[in-house]
């Protein structure tokens, strides 16, 4: 059985599939690297990112974990995007994995567009361990990260 990876681990391994997923060197990848303004990710590079993290970490990432204006009770449906700004039970689920947000001068006047660009490798790591420790439809995660082909 391999062993469960700490922090500096878990990011190690966050660089190596960002680095593989965006064909970038691993040395340009950086824990604080921004994926869409430093790394130049687009969606489709989320797509895939996501896809190879809930496969090389066991967990399941959702729509309404990335999206912000997707509430948990509108998944897979498509929804209005008249709210200017984020409601605030949507800045609550972004917060734990994304404190970047906190730094916002008025978290009241937070748009949707503001969120992707802050998302670094950091805060994937964030959102993996988050994922790790909760359960996802009734269904309990995996409670160790362990090393593998990225470790």
């Amino acid at each position: 059985m391999n062993k469960p990876l700490n922090r500096d681990e878990g990011i190690e391994t966050i660089r190596a599939i960002v680095a593989d997923c965006l064909a970038r060197d691993l040395t340009d990848v950086r824990p604080e690297s921004r994926l869409i303004t430093e790394l130049g990710a687009d969606s489709l590079d989320f797509i895939d990112l996501i896809f190879t993290l809930e496969k090389r970490f066991g967990v399941r990432i959702r729509e309404t974990d990335l999206n912000p204006m997707m509430s948990p009770d509108t998944a897979g449906s498509q929804t209005s995007s008249s709210t200017e700004f984020l409601p605030p039970d949507a800045l609550s689920r972004l917060l734990p994995w994304l404190p970047e947000l906190a730094a916002t001068p008025d978290l009241s006047r937070v748009r949707p567009s503001e969120v992707w660009p802050l998302i670094t490798v950091e805060a994937l790591w964030r959102l993996v361990e988050l994922k790790t420790r909760s359960d996802v439809g009734g269904q309990p995660q995996r409670r160790g990260l362990t090393t593998d082909e990225y470790g």
